[in-house]
């Protein structure tokens, strides 16, 4: 009796680990969403007022999955810190679930932000927006395909390990 209740144990870990890692593959793709419109925001900011990067910040906190980011960022700038060092820094705390790879893209927003004219800035977001939107897009792809896939194996795995214990 308890060998069937550890093998179901077993296979529900299983199916979970699969669960887990298509939540995970999801959550990145909407991150990345609300980064294109966190850019967007930027950009209009930019192109129709004179608000400083503190000002900016304060306006789009509103941006739930990006908050966390703007405000340590700017406690790293009321420490001092220079806006790239600001930047990265709250990106390291904040995104530790994200690849090296996709923090690095989220690193190049803040390398030279605040250091060009208007059209240089604008220029800079519109770049950097359509890198997310390609890497977005491969995303939403992986979301389609992967995710079933990610359930199925999570599944099949605790199934033979049960089969293999039990």
């Amino acid at each position: 009796m308890l060998k069937y209740i550890g093998g179901i144990l077993i296979v529900m870990c299983g199916t979970l680990g699969g669960i887990y890692a298509s939540l995970r593959l999801k959550k990145k793709a909407e991150f990345f969403e609300q980064y294109i419109i966190f850019l967007n925001r930027v950009g209009t900011m930019i192109e129709y007022s004179q608000m400083s990067v503190r000002e900016i910040f304060g306006e789009l906190k509103n941006i739930s999955v990006i908050e966390p980011i703007l405000s340590d960022a700017e406690k790293f700038l009321d420490d001092g810190e220079n806006f790239e060092n600001a930047w990265k820094k709250s990106v390291d705390r904040n995104m530790k679930e994200l690849d090296k790879e996709d923090i690095e893209m989220i690193y190049f927003f803040g390398k030279s932000f605040g250091m060009t004219d208007k059209n240089g800035e604008l220029a800079k977001i519109e770049l950097h927006s359509q890198m997310i939107k390609e890497k977005l897009d491969i995303l939403k792809n992986d979301v389609t395909s992967k995710t079933k896939i990610y359930r199925i194996l999570g599944m099949f795995g605790g199934v033979l390990v049960a089969v293999m214990i039990c």
